[in-house]
């Protein structure tokens, strides 16, 4: 898994060294992480942490195929996208918990993962 961060990118097989990433990440504050297969740009699975809380964005192999996490929060949420401060809106966002699960999914193959709801992304 080809995992691209904001110092560069590396290139991990063990889920656990991912989810390490992120906790870490998570834990210092805001952090915008890509996974891609075998350093191919599509499919790719954006995941925004920040504590407790994240956002991911799926995005498929067909131009304008993108997802983004349906949550059940009650407030926006800070992110960082793209190098800039992004609030995210309370539908979007989702526990970091939740983010793990969709990892492992996509880890496993790179197809949508199935394991929280998505909505039409922008």
């Amino acid at each position: 898994m080809l995992v691209s961060l904001k110092n560069g990118d590396i290139t991990l097989d063990d889920v656990s060294d991912i989810f390490r990433i992120i906790y870490s990440a998570a834990a210092e504050g805001m952090a915008e992480i890509w996974l891609s297969h075998n350093g191919r740009n599509l499919p790719a699975l954006a995941v925004l942490v920040n504590g407790e809380y994240g956002c991911v964005n799926y995005f498929g192999r067909n131009d304008g195929d993108i997802m983004l996490s349906k949550g059940c929060g009650t407030e926006e949420v800070l992110f960082e996208a793209g190098g800039i401060e992004w609030s995210a809106p309370a539908d979007a966002v989702i526990p970091l918990d939740d983010v793990l699960m969709c990892v492992k999914e996509f880890c496993g193959n790179e197809k949508l993962p199935r394991c929280i709801e998505w909505q039409d992304g922008v």
